[in-house]
């Protein structure tokens, strides 16, 4: 019995020992380097953002499939969900491929296909499609230059640019703008 034991004791220590002389220390050059994607200083998956207004109330969320954060300050973004909810009656959900935040901003580019829902206190659901947006969450806007779809149940408006003041809940479209009735 003892000689049994004295033998998985000699064969543990063996396996240890090999085991310990095959890992690295970490920092050893033999360790593969570790590196964020494109060079970013930092990277989130999966992200939440949330931003509260003065009063501590939700201001809007923002979830992101991927976020790659710069050196400058600037940062890519996508799968971009933002559900914004400050000083509207209801909310709006604006959704889009891919973003980005320019170095020392908060404005929000969105592009790759953009696409707006707010449903109207009182009745329908607004549907907005367009190429690429600016969400500007400091002053409550959402804006662009491209050209625009906005639709509701027997409505549909187009136009090139847009601005949506969202402490108001107005829609505007700027230039060449279409309205179509349908009953």
């Amino acid at each position: 019995m003892l000689r049994v034991l004295v033998v998985l004791l000699a064969v543990s220590a063996v396996l240890l020992g090999l085991r310990l002389f095959e890992t690295p220390a970490i920092g050893t050059p033999g360790e593969p380097r570790l590196s964020t994607p494109d060079n970013s200083d930092y990277y989130l998956t999966d992200a939440v953002v949330k931003q509260m207004d003065k009063q501590g109330a939700l201001a809007y969320r923002m979830t992101l499939g991927e976020t790659l954060h710069f050196p400058d300050d600037s940062a890519r973004l996508k799968d971009i969900d933002v559900h914004y909810l400050a000083g509207t009656k209801t909310y709006w959900d604006v959704t889009a491929k891919q973003g980005r935040v320019p170095a020392g901003e908060r404005d929000i580019y969105l592009y790759g296909g953009v696409e707006g829902r707010h449903p109207k206190p009182d009745g329908p659901v607004v549907r907005i499609n367009t190429d690429n947006a600016w969400v500007r969450p400091d002053s409550n806007r959402i804006d662009t230059q491209a050209h625009v779809t906005a639709v509701q149940p027997g409505q549909r408006v187009e136009g090139d640019g847009m601005e949506v003041d969202l402490k108001t809940d107005k829609l505007r479209l700027l230039k060449n703008v279409q309205v179509t009735y349908t009953p």
